[in-house]
């Protein structure tokens, strides 16, 4: 079959147009000030209701009311559960791509390292210390563009299917689990915080493991995703 991928991860101000709306549908439950998404359950997770995010200085959480810090709007969304990202997916009647739609789309039918290739600087993409304007945090999306912005000048990072931040900004969730008996799902293309140029490969998987499980729904800092649609033909 053939799928569509988001060009850009989602941002902050597209999930904040989703909270909003699907709290006041009733599609997400506000309680204790926080915001649930309930999940049916599959072979490794029970049916419950998980949290969608943990709310930070980009959409906070404020007098019970859901707030967007505009400055972030046009960045990628983060600190998003796997269950924030499933769920804004069915909202609107996308997926999450698996491991390998994610890893076709940032490197094409080449073996590059990055999806433009297999040089890397500082030029390229947000990782941690890599010295862009917007350190220590994310850049807006679609910024490694090859413009030049607040005195950095960028090289064009997109992949060959046009996809940008496949390597770093904000780590994506991945629709696969990292095991037959692991009940958390993958990520790829590093984030900004911690990880370093050899985390951002396209052929780098992680995930919560068995040594340092946290609850199922948590999430780091730097988790975010982009969807997919994918195209059926009778």
């Amino acid at each position: 079959y053939n799928y569509l991928i988001g060009k850009f991860e989602i941002t902050n101000g597209q999930f904040y147009n989703f909270l909003i709306d699907a709290v006041a549908k009733g599609f997400l439950i506000k309680k204790e000030r926080a915001v649930y998404y309930h999940y049916y359950g599959d072979s490794l997770v029970p049916s419950s209701d998980y949290h969608v995010k943990l709310f930070d200085n980009r959409i906070i959480y404020r007098n019970d009311s859901i707030i967007l810090n505009r400055d972030f709007e046009n960045h990628p969304v983060i600190s998003v559960t796997w269950y924030g990202a499933k769920a804004f997916c069915n909202y609107y009647g996308f997926d999450l791509p698996s491991e390998k739609e994610w890893e076709k789309a940032a490197r094409g039918d080449n073996c590059y390292w990055f999806p433009w290739g297999s040089n890397f600087d500082s030029t390229y993409a947000n990782y941690y210390n890599s010295g862009d304007p917007f350190e220590p945090g994310t850049t807006p999306v679609g910024y490694f563009n090859g413009q030049k912005d607040h005195g950095c000048q960028t090289s064009n990072a997109v992949s060959v299917f046009g996809c940008y931040d496949m390597c770093g900004n904000a780590w994506e969730w991945i629709d696969d689990f990292a095991g037959k008996a692991v009940p958390y799902h993958i990520g790829k293309g590093g984030g900004f915080n911690y990880h370093t140029p050899a985390f951002l490969q396209v052929y780098y998987v992680s995930s919560f493991g068995p040594g340092h499980a946290p609850d199922i729904d948590m999430c780091n800092r730097m988790d975010g995703f982009r969807i997919i649609k994918r195209m059926t033909h009778e």
